[in-house]
């Protein structure tokens, strides 16, 4: 397999994980909302929101673990190459680039990163390391310009992923709590 399908695949993957979560969570939000029609009965109430709550909850449970499982079983590539296409985001919650790295044959890579400032000069040559499936900076090493020998290290964004199953969990607990009022009435 080229490595033009392999980044086809891995971009497809994110994309079938992304469009999942949200075909699972937009139902559970509308049938949790539709259980506070006042024309149901308590016990009724408490079904719709048992089962809009589960899916919202089952949402967020598969959402993590599978990005956590594609994060941390994806490989690791090295490229060593010249840098280009550096753009800084700036917002108010964070701060973040991405660049193109172009590798010896000529394959170009995107990377993301949450590093902005002095450091990624444009046409300059570094060693990145990466994750494959989510294009995460893991380590860049500058090998050539006025940062030569500066380097920068970040995490794979497999921490990230259990904020998604918390939230999971804790959905699941308060449909559990719904269904238990549902089995009351």
């Amino acid at each position: 397999m080229s490595m033009g399908n392999q980044e086809e695949e891995k971009v497809r993957a994110e994309d079938i994980v992304g469009v999942s979560f949200f075909a699972v969570l937009f139902p559970g939000v509308v049938i949790a909302i539709a259980g506070s029609r006042n024309s149901l009965t308590p016990r009724q109430r408490a079904l719709w929101r048992c089962c809009g709550l589960g899916l919202v909850s089952g949402a967020f449970l598969v959402f993590g673990l599978l990005s956590f499982a594609l994060i941390h079983n994806s490989p690791q590539p090295v490229v060593e190459g010249n840098l280009w296409g550096i753009h800084e985001l700036f917002s108010t919650k964070q701060h973040s680039s991405r660049f193109m790295i172009t590798d010896a044959s000529g394959h170009a890579v995107e990377i993301r990163c949450q590093y902005t400032g002095p450091g990624l000069v444009e046409g300059e040559r570094a060693r990145v390391r990466y994750v494959a499936y989510s294009k995460k900076l893991l380590e860049l090493d500058m090998l050539s310009g006025p940062y030569q020998l500066w380097h920068l290290r970040e995490s794979s964004g497999e921490a990230g992923c259990w904020g998604w199953i918390a939230i999971g969990v804790v959905c699941g607990v308060v449909s559990y709590r719904q269904w238990a009022v549902s089995r009351q009435g």
